[in-house]
């Protein structure tokens, strides 16, 4: 029988194997994966932020934050490339 502790929250609380490893297989499936790191120089093109060059400082999910001119714009990874 499974013993569910009072404090333990309810996504950490798994009915069996075959459900636990579903979810976790889930879990990685909706998380992108980001191909660039935090101090990379990138490129971001958009056309609300403009095109702007600068230097990875904030990575939340697919959202990266690049620093140009002494502010942050952030963009879609998938708007974002290595200058030439």
């Amino acid at each position: 029988m499974l013993e569910i502790q009072a404090g333990a929250p309810a996504q950490n609380v798994q009915s069996g194997r075959l459900s636990g490893f579903l979810a976790q297989t889930l879990q990685r499936a909706r998380t992108a994966a980001v191909p660039y790191k935090i101090g990379d120089v990138l490129l971001g093109d958009d056309p609300f932020n403009g095109r702007r060059e600068g230097t990875v400082v904030v990575k939340n999910g697919r959202s990266i934050g690049i620093r140009s001119s002494d502010r942050v714009y952030f963009y879609d990874h998938r708007q974002l490339r290595r200058p030439d």
